[in-house]
Formats: structure tokens, sequence, C-alpha cells
């Protein structure tokens, strides 16, 4: 039996697929071709640039699909409809799809054909994805180490994620992903007792943890499995690039054919009809495989939670992947991870034609539906009215409501809860800002001149969590805006002070900046950057109540 190898699996498409880039021709030294370093500085620039604002081919017609599903909740097409809208926004190249432009990710596959080294070529591409980052304003997201408690940004959205494996063949291959800290907060790994490889108790383990992704991550996603691996590391770098469908060439197999292929499997590891069942089935035991019918387990699954595309509803999943790969007797590692409505991705390759960049979607206007409908039975609140008005208005609606929310909030979230709870502790008065107004838990990117804001969306609402009960019971962030759920600790605070917790749309901040925000400006903490306290003034932001003033959750 041959070893497998994953990057013979790797599926780059045909160069259709990719528009030639105006690069110079790779030169050849000594009759290997040799990548010029500024030349990958320029495709790491040119690469995470596209994907800030352009989506991958396909993804906007899986979510278009949801307008057209007669089982789809009404508040999940809203959802879709809004995030088709910020793809036609995005794509004009001002705002950024999303307000968490994320960590820079580079896959690499160099060919050992090449001349040249991987480790100069790593810094080069970090720098051209540094160089993205700061011409196009993206957020700055990345935090470096002063001591093992304290951290400070690193300003350049350094370091980035580099892998290059030395594979077979004169080709180099890229893999250009940008994934947020709401995507990547959703993904677990685990080591499972081999006694789950029975359908219902996999079933039983996969969907709890599907149940936990939540809405935190902005649905509808992409969810990927990998099950098995000879390493925990293999497990995790084969679910990154099972989310974004660089694994999609795997052999499919039935399940019940591949228990028959291993029932068949003799003790000294020969298998009788080895050489018909590889040309039948595609596969021999060891190889990893790509699983249709676990997919479609997924799928399902993730209907069964009713978190559907944030607000209730089918599609917590856009698309599934289920991977299995080979492992020690002893030992099952699982992995689940998703990649979020933000799907940023783009594949590259450099061979001696030139130099490659995949092709985007170029028109996402063309999936908008015909109008743009507000939910129906949405409530208008207006903030800058007197705040008993505004708070007991809120106090009066239940969960599950839609709510239409004009006036001032407080931009704040966790650098700047840390710092306000330490300062209050130590005996300063809580800021008015933090008691007269709804807190919006967000960070958005640098604003371009003459725009107010730059892509403005919510963070994950649990990160604030452990404030939530301090601020409350002193009157203050009585109101909260974000994303996802909740735990039951901030339920507890919710329900104590009568609070209200509401969820805005993950994943349409350019959305939002452009038709919701119309004044933001610091008021506090400046020297946090994107995490510094703004008031912001908003005009009919859609926000659903996610827990009302009697605890009850959307979510529950």
């Amino acid at each position: 039996m041959s070893q497998f190898n994953l990057h013979e699996f790797l599926d780059f498409g045909s160069l259709e697929d990719y528009e030639r880039l105006d690069f110079p021709a790779p030169e050849k030294h000594d009759g290997r071709l040799l990548p010029d370093p500024a030349v990958l500085r320029e495709l790491a620039n040119r690469a995470f640039t596209e994907i800030a604002y352009r989506y991958p081919r396909g993804h906007l017609e899986k979510l278009a699909k949801i307008l057209k599903d007669k089982a789809a909740a009404e508040a999940e097409k809203f959802v879709a409809a809004s995030l088709l809208r910020n793809a036609a926004i995005a794509a004009e190249g001002f705002y950024p799809m999303c307000q968490d432009t994320g960590t820079a990710l580079i896959y690499a596959w160099r060919g050992s054909g090449l001349s040249g080294g991987a480790a100069d070529e790593a810094a080069w591409l970090a720098a051209g994805a540094s160089a993205a980052y700061t011409r196009n304003l993206l957020r700055l997201s990345q935090l470096g180490p002063l001591t093992m408690l304290e951290e400070k940004n690193t300003q350049d959205n350094l370091p980035a994620g580099v892998d290059i494996r030395s594979v077979p063949g004169n080709e180099y291959r890229f893999l250009f992903a940008a994934k947020g800290g709401g995507s990547t907060s959703r993904l677990s790994l685990s080591m499972e007792s081999p006694s789950i490889l029975k359908e219902e108790r996999l079933k039983a383990v996969v969907a709890e943890r599907i149940k936990k992704l939540g809405a935190a991550g902005c649905p509808p996603y992409t969810i990927g499995m990998v099950l098995g691996g000879t390493s925990p590391s293999q497990t995790m770098y084969a679910l990154e690039l099972a989310v974004y469908g660089l694994l999609d060439k795997l052999p499919t197999v039935e399940m019940e054919r591949t228990a028959a292929i291993f029932a068949d499997l003799l003790p000294d590891g020969k298998t009788p009809g080895e050489t018909k069942a590889s040309a039948q089935h595609g596969f021999l035991p060891g190889t990893g495989i790509r699983s249709i019918e676990w997919e479609e387990i997924l799928y399902e699954l993730g209907v069964q939670t009713g978190i559907g595309a944030q607000w209730g509803g089918r599609h917590l999943a856009l698309e599934t992947r289920a991977i299995r790969f080979s492992r020690h007797a002893a030992n099952l590692p699982l992995a689940i991870g998703i990649s979020c409505s933000a799907h940023r991705k783009a594949r590259a390759v450099m061979n001696e034609q030139g130099w490659f960049l995949e092709k985007l979607e170029s028109d996402p206007a063309r999936f908008l539906p015909a109008s743009m409908e507000v939910l129906p039975g949405a409530v208008e609140i207006d903030l800058d009215t007197a705040q008993e008005k505004w708070l007991e208005k809120l106090r009066s609606l239940a969960s599950g409501t839609p709510v239409l929310l004009s006036g001032t909030v407080t931009i704040a979230r966790d650098a700047a809860h840390a710092r306000l709870e330490t300062m209050v502790k130590s005996g300063v008065p809580i800021p008015h800002y933090f008691r007269e107004h709804p807190i919006f838990y967000a960070g958005p990117t640098e604003p371009l001149p003459g725009i107010p804001s730059g892509s403005f969306g919510p963070t994950t609402a649990s990160r604030m969590d452990s404030y939530l009960d301090f601020f409350m019971e002193k009157g203050a962030s009585l109101v909260t805006i974000a994303k996802g759920n909740r735990s039951e600790e901030a339920q507890h605070a919710i329900r104590k002070a009568r609070g209200v917790y509401l969820a805005a749309i993950g994943g349409a901040a350019a959305l939002t900046a452009r038709e919701h925000v119309r004044e933001s400006r610091i008021v506090d903490f400046a020297d946090l950057g994107m995490e510094a306290v703004r008031l912001v003034r908003l005009e009919r932001l859609p926000v659903m109540v996610v827990i009302d003033a009697s605890g009850r959750s959307l979510y529950a």
C-alpha cells in the first residue's frame, strides 16, 4: 500500500477558474523556476485586497437560494437578503465586507523542482499581507505579547499564519484566506473514544457540537468535520482546507461501502480484492475519504438547531464538508469548524506560464432580490428620546421581536470593558456614556476620508459576559447589542436587571456602515485603536430582541 499524500488531492480546479496576473513571468535559475520575492509580496497584497471586498464564485448563489426556500423563516430570508446587499456594496471597493478583516492565512505547496528557499518566501508573503491591510485601512486585529498577561496591537496585522509545504513538481500553489475571530472561535478539537464509531453515537456527539456553534460566528456557515488523523495537527490542518473546499477531490465513498472494504482486511494488512476494490471505490484503506452522506447529516443537524441564518430558522449551514482519515487504534481526533458567511478565500498558482489568481464574484448585484422589505412587526425605537422612554419600550418587547434602532449608542468591546472595570473598582465613577446609551459591542474598520465610519458590525456577545453583572448592578450597560448567544451567567444578569440583549446581523458590516451609521466619533481610550470607545448615531438599524427583560432567549 502506498503512502497517502494529502497534497495529491488538493482541488485547485483548472486555469479557466483563474485570471492571469500582469506580473513578470518567473525566471529560471539553473534550469529551475525561481519565484521572485517582490512578486510573491505583490501576489499576497493583491489576494488579500481582493478577498476583503469580493466573495468566491458560487458562494452568493448558495446564499440567494435561501430567499427561494419556502421552508425558510422570514427572519433568515431577511438576513440572507442583507448579506447579498452587503456583498454588492463591498464589491465597490470602499467598505470591506466584514469589520473583522481577520487574521491573514497563507497555505502554500511549493514544488520541489523550484529554485530558492521557502523561509525567505514566507517573510515576503507575510509582508504582502500586511501591505494589503495597511494600504486598504483594513482592521488591524493582531495582538502581540509583552508579558504573559500584557499585550499590544502589532499595528500591521502581523504575524500572518504562513504554512509552506514542499511537494513534488514545478508549480507553486497557494490558498489565501482571511479568518475573523468569531469564525475561528467556533473551532473545536477533541480526542474521542473509538466507541463513538457507530452512527447514532457519532451523530449524538456531532449534534451537540453543531448546536454549540451558535450564531456568534455569523451564519450561514460552511461547516467542516474531520474525523481521524495520524495526529491532531493533521486533523486541524485538514479541517482548515476542507472548509475552503480544497479537499473536494478526495474520494467519496458511501458509508456501507467503506465498511465493506475494511471488513475484507486480513490480519497482515493485505486485502484479497485490493486491486478490484481500489478500481471500484477509488481508494485503499489508509487513504482519506470524503463522505457525502455525512455531509448531508451535518446539514440536517444544523437544521435541527433552529438557529438558522442568525435569527432562527433552517439555514445554519450553507454547505458542509465531512472528511475521514486513518488513525492510531487508541486515538480518534474529531475536529469541527466553520467558515463564516464572509467566506474570504482565493487560490493562486505560479507555473511556467506565469502567475494566476482565482477569479472572484464580479457582479454580486445580480443576486439581489427585487425588493427589500422590513421584517413584519418591526418596532421603531428612537434612542435619542428620554432614556426612560426607550428603555421601557425595549423592556416591553418579547424575544424574537424585530426592532429598527435609531439614535445614539456607545461602542465598546473587550479592551474598553476591561479598562473601565479596573477604573470603576478603583473608585472612578462610571462614565455617562456607559449609563445613558445602549452598549454596542463592535470594532469598526478605519473610515475613508469623508465617510462617518468604516465597515461596522457586531462583535461576539459572549466575550463580554463576565462584565455584564458588574456594570448592570450599577445601572449601566442595561441594553447591549452584539451577535450570537450569551451564557447562563449573562442571561441571569439581564433578567435580574431587567435588561435587554439585541442581536445585529453579523457579516453585513459594509451594509450597516453605508445605510445605517450617520455619525461616529471617539470619546475615550483613543489609544486602543479599533477598540476605542465611540459614540455612534444609527438610523433604522435592524436588530432582533434575543434576550428580553424577563430573561427569555430566542436561542433557548
